[in-house]
């Protein structure tokens, strides 16, 4: 992997193995983290952007002698929609099967919520972002590998072990490189606000999950949008979480 820096995107190394690709376009607020895994033998990018601008491929992910596969978090549309662009394995949830393979405004969330945000940062106005049109035009994808509970994706020197963790959406899963400590949860545990709204949130699962999550032996937090976190952060993170749905009668009790 090597750095990328452009007007409209930006990858850069977070961590020796670790790569994080920015959509600058996106506001910070809710852009989407696309986390980029080496491995020996392959490289995994973890999750797939907004995709309000199609990402320069072959600029961005120069050839390294190695194949660049795709894991998918969720089917969320900041999270699937440039994965048409990745020609060899795609990894997911079973039900993200037929979103990759046929991705739609609706199957992909896009709308109705995108035209309720404000998506495009400031100063790229002149890209003529369409909200409610977003969504309408995503491109299929080939889906190879259907993975879920105790599954691993080997890249050479590199495992990642898979765990179910749904709760922000039913398809939800998080990927755990044991050795470095590391996790990668996608939406259901953010360093920010935690999305529990959409038609297939469930809020008494995120808070199953995040029990389960901060039982599990790791020293960093890589989620799908904002800062990574520490264990410190985290714990705080779920606590807030825990009070706030409390307050609304949302309870493992």
């Amino acid at each position: 992997m090597r750095p990328f820096d452009s007007n409209l995107f930006q990858l850069e190394q977070v961590e020796p193995g670790l790569w994080l690709l920015s959509e600058k376009m996106v506001r910070a607020g809710i852009r989407s983290n696309v986390w980029v895994v080496e491995g020996q033998q392959a490289d995994l990018v973890i999750d797939a952007g907004w995709g309000i601008v199609d990402w320069p491929f072959e600029e961005i992910f120069q050839p390294s002698g190695k194949p660049l596969w795709i894991a998918l978090t969720h089917a969320h549309c900041d999270h699937v929609s440039q994965v048409f662009q990745f020609k060899d394995r795609c990894f997911g949830h079973h039900a993200v099967k037929a979103v990759v393979e046929a991705p739609t405004a609706k199957n992909t969330n896009a709308q109705p919520w995108a035209p309720q945000l404000k998506l495009v940062a400031e100063g790229f106005e002149y890209l003529n972002f369409d909200a409610k049109s977003y969504g309408h035009h995503f491109k299929p994808g080939v889906f190879t590998d259907v993975v879920g509970e105790g599954d691993t994706i080997d890249l050479g020197g590199v495992v990642l072990e898979i765990l179910e963790t749904p709760g922000h959406s039913s398809d939800s899963l998080t990927f755990i490189d044991r050795s470095r400590q590391w996790m990668f949860t996608g939406d259901v545990l953010t360093n920010g606000y935690i999305v529990d709204i959409l038609p297939d949130s469930d809020k008494r699962a995120i808070l199953h999950v995040h029990k389960r999550l901060m039982a599990q032996d790791f020293k960093r937090i890589f989620g799908g949008h904002h800062a990574p976190m520490d264990r410190e952060t985290a714990e705080t993170v779920v606590a807030r979480y825990a009070q706030h749905k409390a307050e609304q009668g949302v309870t493992l009790d």
